[in-house]
This record gives C-alpha cells, structure tokens and sequence, in this order.
C-alpha cells in the first residue's frame, strides 16, 4: 500500500544524501583549490630564495648552502628541490638518494608527484636567468598531511549532513501529521456520521481540504435528498395502494355469497399476501441506518418504554429478564434498534409461556445481541429454510412471521448475521451479531 509519508520521506532522504555528498566533495575540492592557489605563491617565493642563493664564483656559479632554508637540509623533510643548469644540477638534501620526477613545462603541476617514503608531491617549477646562465628551478612540498586533513574534513562533513538529514526526516514527520492532522479527524467525523453521531463535517479545516470536506457534505446532502425522496415516493406509493386494496377487499365481503367460499378463501388470501407484501416494502423503505439521525439507542431509556408496552399487550403475567446493569447507549440508530428488539421480543412473547430473556454484549467490534423464550420452539429442520434467502418467514412457521421477517432484512442492512437455535429455557433462541463501525 502506497504512503504519502513513505513517498515524501524517501524523496526528502535521497534528495539530502545527494545534497550532502555534493556538499562534502565540492568543500573540499574548493579547499583543496584555494589551498594549491595559495601554495603556488609560496613555492614561487622559494624559488626566488632559491636563484638568490644562486652565487657566481670563480669557476662559475655555485649554490650557497647557508642562505638555503634548513629544511632543505634535513632527509624526507617534505621540502626539496632541484635546480637545473647547462654546468650541472643540484638536489636538496633532504631528497637523499631519491629522484625528483620533474616536468619542463614551467608552473604548477597538475598532478602530484610520487615523493619518499609515499609522500604526495605538490610541484612548481619556473626558468629563470641569472647573468648569462639559464636555471630551471623546481620546488615541492609533501601534500600528503593536507589530503589525509581533507578526508577528515570529509568524512566529518557527512557525519553532520547525516545527522541533518535524520534530523530533518524526523521534522518532516512531524510536520506531515499536524499538517494531516485535519484528515484524521474529517475521519473520525465520517465514522460518527455513519454511526448517526452527526450530519455534516466540521469544515473549519486548512484550505487545502476544505474542497474536499465541502464536496463530502454537498455528496451527503445529495445523499439524503435522494433517499427522502425514495422514501417518501415508496410511503405514498404504499398508502395509495392501501386503499385500493381496502375497497377490494370490501367488495368480496358484500359479494361472498355469488363467489362461493372456496374461490372467496383463494382471493383473500392473495389479497393478505399483497397486503403483507405491501407492509414488509414500507418496513424496509424506513430500515436505513446511513441516514443521518442523531439520536441513538439507549438501553437505559428506551428498554423501560418498549417493556412497558409489550406488558399492556400480553399480560403482567408474561416476566421479561433483562441484564440486571445496562449503562450507555448503543452505536446505532435509536428507531431501528427499537423495531428490531420490538419485532424479537413481540414473537417471543406470544410464543413464551412463562417469560422471555434478554441479554447483549458489546465486545470485539460488534453487538452480540439473544432473546429466547420457554415457548415450543422451532424444529430444527425448519430453521434453516426459514433463514434461507428469498423465503417469507410468515409461510413457514405461524406466529413467527413477519416480525422475524422486519429483523431479518433490518440485520442484513446493518451486513449482521442472524441465527436461531434451540434455548437453553426450551424455546426459540434467537442470536444477532452487528458489526459497530470504528
């Protein structure tokens, strides 16, 4: 999966691995050039030193040594040089048995000469005349200590460009979250909006986002015009189709006695399958847990009021077991928790002899959620076609019909899974599993 903090921070780091490398080789190649530029005026002035000490004699010129530096004198001092002329030449000391390798071409060397001992040798040389007589004066000087200085300097460059750089990635990290920080919590809005928390994003965000956050609320508002709309469309088309119905059903009432009975039983029964129909497409036209509601299910509200009204219609003689302690709400809609739990507890009732028990659990991401009654129960081969796909609940057991139907299509919105199985207080268990959005 790609990342936009990966992506930024290996181009960040290779961008300032180039950049510090080029740092450290070109420093020291300017101070490696300014320093050459520097020892050539240098060797200049050893030369001129050099064809002073140049003396004429009586048989011709001769070298002083004591107007010779005396560095010259000591052996492999770093210092040497060789003077050329048509009566001879003469070495420093400090070469001892070694050759100098020289070049004719007066000035600065370019490349350094291999010296004694493995030193590097930075070379001038320069013609001179002095009197009648030619001189080719050579002088050189050990660069090898300013090289081994130079690799030091390097090396210490890009330990700096190093912690620079780590420094700089970690900055950048930092930078990169409170500049996405927006993101997170247009995040965390979108999942309090599914969940019914909210209706629109906060779009106090910086400007770079703010598009995008005021696209998602014109989508959302988009969103929910369309479902009021489908809504809406579906009621009207529903309660206009009640009537007519109603009229039909009227008129086999007055006319039973020309249709005869049997084909009076067939028409009505058509006509409560129509009406079943047309009652189930209403319920799942209201089962819609995107839509955007606040208010969500509390247990410790709302259970009071549902219990109170199964109570008015079965009897105070039927007891309803709840968990002795519920505290907080549920992460979903208060409207379709409360038609699940009604149409649950509804069948379980008239089927319970004694009583019905409720129990949930909110753990591992989902609602785990049981009502089981001391009724007869349902065959176990009979359970699984009524949960199969595409089969009306209300043909295949009575009194368990519609009602496990409403809760059937209202877990399948939620993408839930619904079981029945037998209860352990010898009635019809049924068990929900709701997945809650983080």
């Amino acid at each position: 999966m790609s990342s936009i903090s990966r992506r930024l921070g290996g181009g960040l780091l290779v961008t300032l691995l180039i950049t510090v490398v080029l740092i450290g080789q070109g420093s020291v190649w300017l101070f490696d050039q300014a320093l050459r530029r520097y020892l050539t005026t240098v060797l200049q002035s050893e030369t001129d030193s050099l064809l002073a000490a140049i003396t004429p004699g009586d048989q011709g010129f001769y070298l002083d040594s004591l107007r010779i530096d005396p560095d010259y004198q000591r052996p492999f001092s770093g210092r040497y040089f060789v003077i050329d002329s048509p009566d001879g030449r003469w070495r420093s000391r400090s070469l001892w048995d070694q050759r100098l390798p020289l070049e004719s071409d007066p000035g600065l060397h370019d490349v350094l000469a291999p010296g004694p001992q493995g030193q590097e040798l930075l070379v001038w040389s320069g013609n001179y005349q002095k009197g009648e007589q030619h001189f080719l004066i050579s002088v050189a000087i050990d660069y090898q200590p300013l090289l081994a200085s130079f690799d030091r300097a390097r090396w210490l460059i890009w330990g700096l460009g190093g912690v620079v750089i780590l420094f700089s990635l970690l900055l950048q990290q930092w930078l990169l979250r409170r500049a996405l920080r927006p993101l997170g919590q247009a995040r965390d809005e979108l999942a309090e909006w599914h969940t019914g928390q909210r209706l629109v994003l906060n779009e106090a965000v910086p400007l770079e986002f703010r598009p995008l956050v005021e696209e998602i609320n014109h989508l959302g508002r988009q969103v929910e015009r369309i479902i009021k709309r489908s809504r809406s469309g579906l009621a009207d088309f529903g309660h206009a189709l009640k009537t007519p119905l109603a009229a039909l059903d009227s008129q086999l009432q007055q006319q039973a006695s020309q249709i005869g009975p049997d084909s009076l039983k067939a028409m009505q029964s058509q006509l409560l399958v129509m009406r079943q129909q047309l009652e189930r497409a209403l319920q799942k036209a209201r089962l819609a847990p995107e839509r955007q509601v606040g208010q969500r299910f509390d247990p410790a509200q709302d259970l009071p009021w549902l219990v109170q009204s199964l109570h008015s219609i079965h009897g105070d003689q039927l007891r309803l077991y709840l968990p002795e302690q519920y505290r907080g709400d549920w992460p979903f809609e208060r409207e379709d928790m409360l038609e699940l739990l009604g149409n649950l507890l509804d069948n379980a009732c008239k089927w319970a002899r004694t009583g019905v028990w409720l129990d949930w659990q909110l753990q591992g991401g989902e609602l785990r959620l049981s009502v089981e009654d001391d009724g007869p129960g349902i065959a176990a081969d009979e359970r699984d076609k009524v949960l199969q796909r595409g089969t009306r609940l209300d043909e295949q057991v009575s009194g368990h019909g519609l009602g496990l139907a409403i809760v059937a299509d209202l877990v399948e919105v939620y993408g839930g899974q619904m079981e029945l199985d037998q209860s352990a207080h010898g009635g019809l268990a049924v068990r929900l599993r709701l997945p809650v959005q983080p």
